[in-house]
């Protein structure tokens, strides 16, 4: 007997039970339905990055020693050549330099990064991965290959391609949107 049942109210006022895996398969027929209608098909795009987005987090914070929020800090730390500081990290993973800050204290707290001054500008602090936050991403590089071998099992090569490229776009859409935003609070 199917336990702990949550219902999910659609735009339509159609409900639907939850039942973990066997919701999502309804959920996903549902869609799919929908998926004809190209209003639908954006308005669940928009939503659905953010659904992605949680379903992620949950997952890897579930079931891993660091949250994702922090695996990311070190990956993107990972990218340069020197010790990022707090604004440029906050800048490439598209979130504010106070979450940074508060990401980077906890893992400064576990020893996996030091915050520290930066030689450019005394007022910036620097993120330096540790020896530890090194070895963690050197082990973690295996592991990095089977989330991306599970996560895009469904998707071919040329897919993948074009779901990058999309995703450049959106990323521009993003910029565009934030520029209508600050442009609309001056008016």
């Amino acid at each position: 007997m199917l336990t702990n049942k949550v219902t999910c109210y659609y735009n339509s006022g159609n409900e639907l039970p939850y039942f973990g895996k066997i919701g999502r398969r309804i959920m996903n027929t549902k869609y799919e339905e929908m998926g004809k209608d190209p209003a639908w098909i954006k308005k669940l795009l928009f939503v659905g990055v953010f659904i992605q987005e949680n379903r992620l987090h949950a997952v890897f914070d579930r079931y891993n020693d660091m949250s994702v929020k922090q695996w990311m800090l070190l990956s993107v730390c990972q990218a340069f050549e020197e010790a990022p500081d707090l604004s440029t990290l906050a800048e490439t993973m598209g979130c504010s330099r106070q979450n940074v800050k508060k990401i980077a204290a906890c893992l400064e707290r576990d020893g996996y990064v030091i915050l520290e001054k930066s030689l450019a500008d005394a007022r910036a602090l620097c993120v330096k991965r540790t020896e530890k936050g090194m070895q963690y991403t050197k082990e973690r590089e295996q592991f990095t290959k089977e989330v991306h071998k599970i996560l895009y099992q469904e998707f071919t090569e040329e897919e993948v391609e074009l779901y990058y490229k999309l995703s450049i776009k959106m990323m521009n859409g993003i910029d565009y949107l934030e520029e209508y935003f600050a442009n609309s609070r001056t008016k």
